[in-house]
């Protein structure tokens, strides 16, 4: 892997496939494999692939950990030389349904076994919708080139992504402050890792997720962005995941805040 460049020319060549694939495949949303939380559909399939064809191309070996096919290498029985974190379609309700809010996210690290969060030295969110976020560690975080967070003009309130639907517990200052919040917006946009680049681009405050459905590669490449950008993320007991494995992390809860007040305010809801 010859670094950041080659990570974005990956990611924008997945991009341009799945939605070449969308303009063309009436059934892209057909489910293939149920599983006990979630399903896997061909369109995820079909991105798999499109990381696949696009290493292939570049005569690269890489180990994978991915939400569809797991932890594997590829090509098969050739020797990785990097690993790649890799969630092929996050926000996958929102893309069989036409709504054009969702992405892929690649995390980038050079180690092969024990990847944790902190071994994580690039990654890139690139949506749908085409704006593509990337960051390099100990070197910022850019959206489209420009370095985040960015100023925002006219912004006139808060706004938050408050995941609560289907939580077996959800925390009473968190229920007090959604009944009694003034001038707040929430949205729930259905891509948790395009809304927490949004988060370190400074135009969502934060995202709280209480449910325990974050995955490690729900995350890894936005949450190096959200950290290049100055900001803070954490489970919702407000543990680092810097020494956590990536692959292995999963079901958690999740804050994320540019802010270290916001994230402190929210911090004190959740307990």
């Amino acid at each position: 892997m010859k670094g950041i460049k080659e990570l974005l020319e990956i990611s924008l060549e997945i991009r341009d496939s799945i939605r070449t694939y969308i303009s063309e495949t009436i059934d892209y949303g057909e489910v293939i494999v149920r599983r006990e939380r979630d399903v896997t559909r061909k369109i995820d399939m079909f991105a798999e692939k499109a990381l696949e064809k696009a290493l292939a191309g570049r005569n690269l070996c890489a180990r994978i950990i991915s939400e569809e096919l797991g932890d594997h290498v590829f090509p098969k029985g050739d020797d990785p030389k990097f690993t790649l974190i890799f969630d092929p379609i996050d926000g996958s309700t929102n893309a069989i349904l036409g709504i054009p809010f969702f992405c892929s996210s690649i995390a980038y690290s050079p180690k092969i076994d024990c990847v944790t969060f902190d071994d994580i030295r690039a990654s890139v969110v690139a949506t749908i919708y085409g704006k593509t976020y990337y960051a390099v560690k100990g070197e910022n975080a850019f959206a489209d080139g420009k370095k985040l967070p960015r100023k925002i003009k006219g912004k006139t309130k808060q706004v938050f992504s408050i995941y609560t639907y289907g939580a077996n517990l959800i925390p009473e200052g968190l229920i007090k402050f959604q009944k009694e919040a003034k001038n707040v917006v929430v949205r729930v946009l259905g891509s948790i890792a395009a809304e927490i680049c949004l988060v370190a681009e400074g135009v969502i405050d934060a995202v709280i997720d209480v449910r325990g459905l974050i995955n490690g590669y729900d995350i890894a490449g936005a949450s190096l962005i959200l950290k290049e950008a100055g900001g803070v993320i954490t489970d919702i007991r407000s543990k680092e995941l810097e020494d956590e494995e990536a692959g292995r992390t999963q079901n958690i809860s999740l804050i994320a805040a540019l802010e270290p007040e916001m994230y402190n305010k929210i911090q004190d809801m959740v307990v």
